[in-house]
């Protein structure tokens, strides 16, 4: 078995949207009232050649066999001046967009690999701290993120009305 991590590039964007459909269609069986199934592309090409220009932002692509198997997008973020909010510290850091990883690839490592880079990028760019946002019902990301030495920071609640 052959595999590589590599940046992603305009001509993947099919391969990106066979995982962005994959976690959709996780997140719209979970979380019907924050997510639905289009069936138009995960992705648009438009919105994925932003993600690849963009010098604060880098996908990487996991292949095994030259199969694209999963991703990671990354993103560095800049809170330097919050003059309205005197109490926030300015701060740089990075913020994980998107991870997917195929089913019939997960539990292989891949995702540990895929964020080892991100990290690694992350610290290229000077930054000191990553981020990241997961549902709770996605036990086996938190399991993930928990093992890669991941900790709750916040807690958003949501109560449905009516």
């Amino acid at each position: 078995m052959h595999d590589r991590l590599r940046l992603a590039k305009p001509t993947d964007h099919r391969a990106a949207c066979r995982l962005y459909a994959e976690a959709d269609a996780l997140h719209a069986h979970e979380r019907p009232d924050r997510f639905r199934s289009t069936g138009q592309p995960a992705r648009s090409q438009v919105l994925f050649e932003r993600h690849l220009a963009d010098p604060d932002q880098a996908l990487f692509l996991a292949e095994v066999d030259g199969a694209v198997v999963g991703l990671v997008r990354v993103q560095a973020l800049e809170r330097l001046e919050v003059p309205d909010v005197p109490a926030l510290t300015p701060r740089r850091y990075a913020m994980v967009q998107e991870l997917v990883v195929a089913q019939t690839h997960q539990r292989r490592g891949i995702a540990t690999r895929l964020m080892t880079e991100a990290h690694r990028w992350a610290r290229d760019r000077g930054l000191t701290q990553v981020e990241l946002s997961v549902y709770d019902f996605n036990q086996p990301a938190l399991r993930l993120y928990a093992k890669l030495g991941y900790s709750t920071d916040s807690c958003r609640l949501s109560r449905p009305l009516g």
